[in-house]
C-alpha cells in the first residue's frame, strides 16, 4: 500500500470529523427545558397539549403531561427523540429523585429519569394514578 495515499485519507477522515465536531454535528441530543420537552411531544404526537414538564438532570429523558390527563416519556434515540404516550399505567419504582419507568416496550426500552426528590414524587403519583407515591 502506498503509505503517502493512506496517510491523505487519514488527513481527509480527520478533517471532515473536525468540521463536523466544531459545527456540533453528532453529539447527542439533549432537552433544553421544559419549554422544550414540551414543544417535542408536541411535535411527536399529533394533536397533544401539553401543560406541564419535567425534565431530566442530564437532559436525555422528560415527561410531559397533556391537558387531558396523558403522559409522554420522551427520551434520546440516536440523533433525535423517541416519545411514547402512556395508555395504561406503566411500572414505576421511586428511589429518592430517581424516577425508573417500565414501558413495557422492548424496542423502546425502560427509562430513568434523575428529577430530584419533589418531581420525582409528583411523576410517580401522575404516572400510577394514584394518590400516594
Amino acid at each position: 500500500m502506498n503509505w503517502l495515499v493512506l496517510a491523505g485519507s487519514l488527513a481527509a477522515v480527520f478533517t471532515v470529523a473536525g468540521i463536523a465536531w466544531l459545527g456540533g454535528m453528532g453529539g447527542a441530543p439533549g432537552i433544553e427545558n421544559t419549554d422544550h420537552a414540551m414543544r417535542l411531544a408536541r411535535d411527536a404526537h399529533s394533536g397533544f397539549a401539553p401543560s406541564e414538564a419535567a425534565v431530566d438532570s442530564t437532559g436525555r429523558a422528560a415527561l410531559v403531561q397533556g391537558k387531558s390527563g396523558e403522559i409522554v416519556l420522551l427520551r434520546a434515540h440516536g440523533a433525535r427523540f423517541a416519545a411514547r404516550v402512556f395508555k395504561a399505567h406503566p411500572g414505576v419504582k421511586r428511589e429518592g429523585g430517581r424516577l425508573s419507568i417500565a414501558t413495557g416496550e422492548r424496542m423502546f426500552g425502560d427509562a430513568v429519569l434523575e428529577l430530584g426528590d419533589d418531581d420525582a414524587a409528583l411523576w410517580a403519583r401522575r404516572l400510577r394514578g394514584a394518590a400516594d407515591a
